[in-house]
């Protein structure tokens, strides 16, 4: 899977920049400096003012003299929230890959496809250890005691997923993978409750809402998702169906009716489980902020890769909005999809506020999502126009010979000298030049 995660570095939760006004007529200035992780209607664009920028003075780390939670405390939080949207993941991969090789009869699935599902899970596993181990937890508040509880807890996780892999591997009739699995699911739930006691310490984003697997560590009542889910105990294997609570104690396991969570498009804020992210690569490589009194509106570009389609830029839209919900509890999101980093918008925009509008973000309290659509004004891009990396690379060196010219130089004079001072062809440029015009209006 080509997939990018950038949970784990894309939340920037106290980006300071001041906003221009309530104006959409300006676009974001893409001079401002990449970051690594964190859109407009067809006729509209947010406001952005870069005339401030974002958080030059770097404020005290000191938990002493720094009001809780700290600017350390919070980009931990994001991190781990990166971490818990991964490990929700992998939960529900791995509950799906043996309730189907346990269910093989009517799933169809075929021992070489669980083989490779459980080799993918394992691999994850073992890198979510490995990135959970680089997080340095801050001295606050108890959080590096919680911060060793999640460690160890994907440790075990990793070391389940390694037996159950070697479990179906085995010439048994699946204890060992099942056992593993049981392991697998206790480990998760150690992990989730010390996530949980970490949120709790913070006082921030309550927003996720990890798997449940009806497996307990002492005592838990839990609500399964959208799929069933097997639980070991002891020598007894149970198997509930979605939409059920599961109540476990010791070896005995009980199931009752639960409720079941929707979520509808004007109400992503009480999403219960994580939008899957598209099968694309992107990267976020600028954000801005474009807030008015009253209203915190975060603008995000996003570049991604070439064959993109409209669908996969609102399900990635989707994605990024819940990741950014997580901490900056924003009242407007805008998303500028492009290519090539110059290009703005070039992919369109997809915009999640109140009522689908960015100029409304005012109209609802922070962190209130119920009034909240999605505008996704992305377009069906004609990849047929892509400038090659040639055109490219060498418009490029155009505009940057052009930006050191002092303006009085007429373009098509402009272009003789940069080709003569390039060794190419005035033609090169020029053709260079119409390959971008045409990639902008196509």
């Amino acid at each position: 899977m080509r997939r990018v995660t950038v949970v784990v570095a894309l939340m920037s939760v106290l980006v300071a920049v001041t906003a221009c006004g309530d104006d959409p007529g300006a676009e974001p200035d893409t001079s401002a400096a990449t970051v690594t992780t964190r859109a407009t209607t067809p006729t509209t664009t947010p406001v952005v003012d870069t005339s401030s920028p974002a958080s030059e003075t770097q404020p005290t780390t000191t938990p002493t003299t720094e009001p809780f939670p700290s600017r350390d405390v919070l980009n931990y939080l994001q991190d781990m929230q990166g971490i818990a949207v991964r490990v929700g993941e992998l939960v529900l991969d791995m509950r799906a890959a043996n309730n189907d090789w346990d269910n093989r009869s009517e799933s169809g699935v075929t021992y070489a496809q669980t083989e490779a599902r459980l080799v993918d899970i394992e691999v994850r596993a073992l890198a979510l250890r490995d990135d959970i181990g680089l997080i340095e937890p801050p001295p606050d508040r108890g959080l590096p005691v919680e911060h060793q509880t999640a460690w160890v807890a994907l440790g075990q996780m990793a070391d389940a997923a390694t037996d159950a892999l070697a479990g179906l591997r085995s010439p048994d009739t699946g204890e060992r993978r099942r056992a593993a699995l049981a392991e697998f699911l206790v480990a998760y739930e150690r992990f989730a409750g010390a996530f949980d006691r970490i949120v709790q310490i913070i006082g921030r984003g309550a927003e996720v809402s990890l798997p449940t697997t009806g497996t307990t560590v002492a005592e838990t009542t839990t609500t399964t998702e959208a799929e069933t889910t097997t639980t070991t105990g002891g020598d007894a294997t149970t198997t509930t169906e979605a939409g059920t609570t599961t109540t476990t104690e010791g070896d005995t396991t009980t199931t009752t009716e639960a409720d079941t969570t929707t979520t509808t498009e004007g109400d992503t804020g009480g999403q219960s489980s994580v939008p899957p992210a598209p099968d694309i690569e992107y990267q976020v490589v600028e954000e801005g902020d474009s807030s008015v009194e009253g209203a915190v509106r975060i603008w995000l570009t996003v570049q991604v890769e070439a064959g993109t389609t409209k669908s996969e830029l609102g399900q990635l839209g989707e994605r990024l909005g819940f990741e950014y919900r997580l901490s900056d509890e924003y009242q407007a999101l805008a998303i500028y999809f492009v290519h090539f980093p110059e290009g703005i918008d070039t992919l369109g925009t997809w915009i999640h506020a109140p009522y689908g509008e960015w100029n409304r973000a005012d109209e609802v309290d922070r962190g209130d999502y119920s009034e909240h659509q999605i505008g996704n004004h992305t377009v069906e891009k004609d990849w047929g126009l892509l400038p090659t990396d040639a055109q490219m690379n060498l418009y490029r060196r155009y505009l940057e010979y052009r930006d050191g010219q002092d303006g009085s130089v007429a373009e098509e004079e402009l272009i003789a000298q940069a080709a003569a001072e390039f060794g190419v062809d005035v033609e090169e440029i020029d053709a260079a030049i119409a390959a971008w015009e045409a990639w902008l209006a196509g």
